[in-house]
């Protein structure tokens, strides 16, 4: 039988375990977020098996506090991201513009690791055939573009131009 002390141990490497993730997680940027690939559902797959065999080294109860203490910390930290924004800036970052008015912004690509040619994919998908007709294009903190048309001056009040989002492929 598991005495208690081991049962918070396991919580407290659960605990680990999780803020580790999460920390890779951001560290991995905005678009992993925001698509997933063959590849990323390999390292999920794969990080999951490594926290399996960690947890199941000592016993289903350990197993079970792991997973308990796991998702408690990961619902907790969904709550504190609503009711606090810098702890969702802390966790998911900021929306990121990367084009302005029809001008990419070239230090926002570069810093979001996004290509010139990731983008104008994005806004195809999205309906525009550059970079031009958009007023401002956005990486959202999920990791989509979302994009706002440009208005056309005239008489009469602007077109509305409806709000568009797109997953970012690499």
């Amino acid at each position: 039988m598991t005495d208690t002390s081991e049962l918070f141990a396991q919580a407290g490497k659960a605990l680990l375990y999780y803020a580790a993730l999460v920390g890779m997680m951001r560290l991995a940027g905005k678009r992993l977020a925001g698509q997933t690939t063959t590849f990323d559902l390999i390292v999920l797959i794969s990080l999951g098996v490594v926290i399996q065999s960690a947890a199941l080294e000592k016993g289903v109860a350990n197993a079970a506090v792991f997973a308990a203490t796991v998702f408690s910390a990961h619902r907790l930290q969904a709550l504190a991201s609503a009711r606090w924004p810098f702890v969702r800036r802390l966790v998911r970052g900021r929306p990121r513009a990367l084009v302005r008015e029809g001008e990419v912004l070239p230090g926002a690509l570069r810093e979001e690791g996004i290509t010139l040619e990731e983008l104008l994919a994005g806004l195809r998908k999205l309906g525009y055939d550059g970079v031009e007709p958009v007023k401002l294009a956005v990486l959202e903190e999920t990791g989509h573009i979302s994009a706002v048309g440009r208005r056309e001056a005239g008489p009469g009040p602007p077109a509305r131009t409806p709000d568009r989002r797109v997953d970012l492929e690499p």
